[in-house]
């Protein structure tokens, strides 16, 4: 809330930022990758369980964030609540939609979500949405799942006009601990809006995404009716039963 105050009172005496930005309807080609454009990660703070951290990215003035912690689930209950994007609504901040365009195997799906700008900020900054490619890994012997979402065009998700399409580029690293209702998350983002805000604005606001990612997960695992998708579940049996092959 005390980001949104800030804001506004940028809003109210920066008439630059006053002007309503002009809605973007070309496809911005993405130029950093989050996997090899850090330059350096910066711990920032650790508290209620939570380490983040922050870094510049090569290429671009918007800032790379991280967080790692403790998510009171099983791994597979984690995973699920990471890649439905069913109830994507009910835990990731200003989500208004989030949708599976299309499989492209088992374990690779495209995405596209909706994010929404609050009232009355909407009246100057329009509303951004992603299109992304989501793969879902599980190693059987180091016991890590990943999600990982990179940037990505699709027909099925063409550009809409009162939108600005944005570009994410995000990884989740899973690992079930010694308690079976612990697993160890890892989380990093790189989120460019694109569009006429100003970058140290962006960063200013994002700088809060891993405490409230992490936040969100926390209550949204304490839930009692939160499923175990099938991809997940298939995709750690036919790991694990690989590994026994292996084994024999």
């Amino acid at each position: 809330m005390k980001r949104f105050f800030f804001l506004f009172a940028v809003l109210a005496f920066s008439p630059t930022l006053l002007k309503a930005e002009p809605f973007q309807t070309v496809m911005s080609t993405p130029t950093v990758s989050l996997s090899d454009s850090v330059v350096q990660w910066n711990q920032c703070s650790d508290d209620n369980g939570l380490t983040t951290y922050w870094a510049n990215v090569k290429g671009s003035q918007v800032i790379a964030f991280r967080g790692q912690g403790i998510v009171d689930a099983p791994m597979e209950k984690v995973a699920s609540i990471i890649i439905d994007t069913t109830r994507g609504t009910e835990w990731i901040n200003s989500l208004v939609l989030s949708k599976m365009v299309r499989n492209i195997s088992d374990a690779e799906f495209i995405e596209y979500d909706h994010v929404g700008i609050p009232f009355p900020f909407d009246q100057v900054i329009s509303d951004r949405d992603f299109v992304s490619d989501v793969n879902v890994k599980y190693d059987a012997k180091t016991e890590w799942m990943t999600v990982s979402y990179k940037p990505t065009e699709d027909s099925a998700a063409p550009l809409i006009k009162k939108y600005t399409r944005g570009i994410v580029d995000c990884e989740f690293k899973l690992v079930r601990m010694s308690m079976p209702d612990q697993t160890y998350v890892e989380a990093r983002v790189f989120t460019d809006p694109k569009g006429s805000i100003a970058k140290w604005l962006v960063n200013f606001f994002q700088q809060g995404w891993p405490q409230d990612t992490f936040e969100g997960l926390r209550k949204q695992a304490a839930k009692k009716d939160i499923e175990i998708l099938p991809l997940v579940a298939e995709l750690m049996k036919k790991t694990d039963e690989d590994k026994i092959v292996e084994k024999n």
